[in-house]
């Protein structure tokens, strides 16, 4: 499991398709400001950036990568 740091300034993610058909959970930002987290399944993809967007992770979120 890979813990993230979700930084302040995030904004709202969304669920795009990454390279090698990874889901990743992205800011839709390109840059120093870009945020990504790449995920296993879309369901999964869909919970983190549910959980980001409602802003319950106090700063940090665990993610089963791989």
């Amino acid at each position: 499991m890979a813990n993230y740091t979700i930084p302040k300034n995030v904004g709202k993610v969304r669920v795009a398709m990454g390279l090698g058909g990874r889901f990743m959970v992205w800011n839709g930002k390109q840059g120093k400001d870009e945020f990504s987290i790449a995920c296993r399944t879309r369901k999964q993809a869909e919970e983190v950036a549910k959980i980001i967007n409602s802003k319950q992770h106090g700063g940090e979120i665990e993610v089963l990568s791989g």
